[in-house]
């Protein structure tokens, strides 16, 4: 059977909403403005209908595959989001998602000249604090979502769910962001010579790969994680010098570069001929941070996720800096030196596990020295996290008590 051509959103979208069947629908006589259900993951009135056209769009995309994939309904939302947000001319209206009657989100086609772009972001503090609820949402219900396979029922989901919420600290939130075997979703971000040339953010059960583009890619798509395949060279740069040197950095990653996690840790591995380099921080920064990818089967550890939640709490306490959980790899070239800049690298690849950059987010919300400050953790209407950071702090230190780590046990 023939691969089916991936659509164009916006096309897409105004087929939807002329047809008014999946809950889309327009609400001006210009065809301009639009209305789109958006009710939080875990409600308990729940119906399929509220995720339709997250899930028909994942289906027309190819990233869902009825009868095949695992349903994943907050994926379907958060990607689904994500493409409108790409689109120059479409822009947020108002924001309506916690409304308890009538969830929903108002958007408006722009002219094709980007008339009308400045007032663009005028829900933007909004549309940044859903994007944590959304993640931590989508981590919830990640590790319940395994349990069941086929079409999506979410009244079976709710099923799991306690009806009634326990009290502050009896039932830590946090536990199910860290549970054993838990979908992380990664944002990569590819820079040639200081150049942004790709961002994506992926779900990955079995861990993410690096790949090249390429017909030779496709050889690789069928190992273990979730295969992103680096943009051609060619057609992103304009230096032809560059790009050749480039393109020959990926023709070498071969099986790529491999990352992935545990309860505890993320790790990573080298699989193909292509030397690699990583440090771990905010920045590229130049110098000794700098460390090289390793081949062997187990990989090694890049992040351990205890060190950051212990990082977390004393940021929390105002005695530590920020915790560190942004991942740099340096392709077929060492690592800067200290006289180096990391734009003058041929590919950087900079990678953020969005689960420790939602805590970390929470906590900037809170403030470090601000306790009795509420911070919005709203989930659902039968999941809150609206709490201080005070709760915050005790959530965090339940949570560093079940891993149960001991002083220099990790690499």
């Amino acid at each position: 059977m023939a691969n089916k051509t991936k659509p164009r959103i916006l096309p897409w979208l105004r087929e939807q909403l002329d047809s008014g069947l999946l809950g889309a629908t327009w609400i001006d006589a210009e065809h301009k403005r639009f209305s789109i259900p958006w009710k939080h993951g875990l409600r308990q009135d729940l119906q399929q209908e509220d995720f339709r056209i997250f899930q028909a769009w994942a289906e027309a995309s190819g990233s869902y595959r009825p009868g095949i994939d695992v349903p994943d309904p907050a994926a379907w939302k958060r990607n689904f989001r994500a493409a409108l947000d790409r689109k120059q001319n479409l822009r947020m209206v108002s924001n309506h998602s916690r409304d308890t009657q009538n969830p929903h989100k108002i958007y408006e086609f722009l002219p094709e000249d980007g008339e009308g772009c400045d007032t663009g972001r005028a829900a933007e503090h909004g549309d940044q604090e859903e994007t944590i609820q959304e993640i931590l949402e989508a981590l919830t219900l990640s590790t319940q979502q395994q349990q069941f396979q086929g079409d999506f029922n979410p009244n079976s989901l709710l099923e799991q769910l306690p009806q009634t919420p326990e009290p502050a600290l009896s039932c830590n939130p946090l536990m199910p962001i860290f549970a054993s075997g838990f979908q992380t979703e990664y944002e990569v971000t590819a820079f040639y010579r200081g150049r942004q040339v790709l961002q994506k953010c992926l779900s990955c059960l079995k861990g993410l790969r690096l790949v090249g583009p390429g017909p030779g890619a496709e050889t690789w798509m069928e190992l273990d994680g979730t295969s992103l395949a680096l943009p051609e060279p060619s057609s992103t740069l304009t230096d032809q010098r560059t790009a050749y040197y480039v393109s020959r950095v990926l023709g070498s990653l071969g099986a790529g570069l491999a990352l992935w996690n545990s309860q505890t840790e993320f790790r990573a591995q080298r699989l193909g001929h292509c030397g690699a380099y990583w440090s771990l921080g905010e920045q590229a920064s130049p110098g000794a941070t700098g460390r090289e990818v390793t081949k062997e089967k187990d990989g090694q550890q890049v992040c351990y996720i205890p060190e950051f939640v212990n990082d977390l709490i004393s940021f929390l306490e105002g005695s530590h800096r920020s915790p560190q959980y942004t991942l740099w790899f340096c392709l077929g070239e060492s690592w800067p030196t200290n006289s180096q800049l990391w734009t003058k690298k041929l590919v950087i690849v900079k990678v953020v596990p969005t689960a420790l950059r939602a805590l970390h987010e929470v906590a900037q919300a809170g403030g470090a020295s601000s306790l009795e400050e509420e911070v919005d953790l709203h989930i659902s209407d039968s999941v809150s996290l609206s709490l201080a950071p005070a709760h915050l702090h005790g959530y965090l230190q339940g949570l560093a008590q079940s891993m149960q780590w001991e002083s220099g046990a990790h690499c």
